[in-house]
C-alpha cells in the first residue's frame, strides 16, 4: 500500500536526519531536492517538508534562491549548544531531586548502575546511544515533555562531536566514573553533589569542544585526503 503524504514526510525527515547527525553530507553541501527525492523514490513535495523541519531543527539551513544546506560544523554553534543542554539538564536534576519519589530514583540508580557495569562491552555507537539514553532518562524523571524535546534536538546536533569525544583514549572509563558518581549522589538525594558532579560532567566535554570539532572535520574530510 502506498504511503500517505504525511508518512513520506517522516520518512524523507528521519532517513536525512540520520544522514546529516553522521555528517554523511559535508557541512556546507547542498541539498539537492530532486536528487534525494530521486533516492527515497518519492516525490519532491516531501522531501521539501521535511528539509522544512530539519531547518526549523537546526540542523540544514536555508538560503533564499539556493535552497538547503548541510549545517557547518562550527565551535562557537557546538560551545552554544552545550551550554543550553547544561542548562536544561541541570534544571531536570534539581527538580526531580526533589519532587521525585524515592522509589523512581533508586529505580534509576538501579537500571544505570547495571547498565555501567555492562559498558566494557559495548561498541562505540552503541556508548553514543547509551550516553544519551542516560541523560534523557534523568531527564525524563523530572517530566516537562518540551525540554525532552529540545534536548533530543540537542542529542542529534552534538552527536557526530560526542562519539569523537568518547572515542578519545581514556574518555570512555572517564565518563564511566563521572555517571557512577552522579548515580552515588542521587542516590543519596544529594542535590548539591549531583548538581556538581553533572556540572563537572558536562563542563570536561564543553572544554573539549575545539579539539573535538577539529577532530571530527578531519574524520569527515578523511576519504579527500587519504
Amino acid at each position: 500500500m502506498a504511503k500517505g503524504p504525511e508518512n513520506s514526510v517522516d520518512t524523507a525527515y528521519e532517513r536525512l536526519r540520520d544522514k546529516l547527525v553522521a555528517f554523511d553530507v559535508k557541512p556546507g553541501a547542498r541539498l539537492n531536492e530532486s536528487e534525494i527525492a530521486a533516492s527515497l523514490s518519492m516525490s519532491r513535495a516531501p522531501v521539501r517538508e521535511a528539509l522544512n523541519r530539519l531547518a526549523a531543527d537546526g540542523m540544514v539551513s536555508f538560503e533564499p534562491g539556493r535552497g538547503f544546506f548541510c549545517r557547518k560544523l562550527s565551535v562557537s554553534e557546538i560551545v552554544d549548544l552545550y551550554g543550553v543542554r547544561l542548562d536544561l539538564e541541570t534544571g531536570a536534576l534539581g527538580t526531580l531531586l526533589q519532587s521525585a519519589p524515592m522509589s523512581e530514583l533508586a529505580e534509576f540508580v538501579e537500571i544505570w548502575r547495571t547498565n555501567l557495569a555492562r559498558s566494557d562491552s559495548m561498541d562505540v555507537e552503541t556508548l553514543v546511544t547509551a550516553d544519551e539514553a542516560f541523560h534523557l532518562d534523568l531527564a525524563a524523571l523530572a517530566g516537562n515533555a518540551p525540554r525532552l524535546k529540545y534536548l533530543r534536538n540537542i542529542n542529534d546536533r552534538i552527536r557526530f562531536v560526542r562519539r569523537i569525544n568518547l572515542e578519545t583514549a581514556g574518555r570512555h572509563a572517564q565518563a564511566l566514573a563521572e555517571h557512577a558518581r552522579l548515580l552515588d549522589a542521587i542516590a543519596a538525594r544529594d542535590a548539591t553533589k549531583a548538581t556538581e558532579c553533572l556540572r563537572d560532567h558536562l563542563a570536561r566535554s564543553t572544554g573539549e569542544v575545539r579539539q573535538l570539532v577539529q577532530s571530527a572535520l578531519t574524520r569527515i574530510y578523511s576519504d579527500e585526503v587519504a
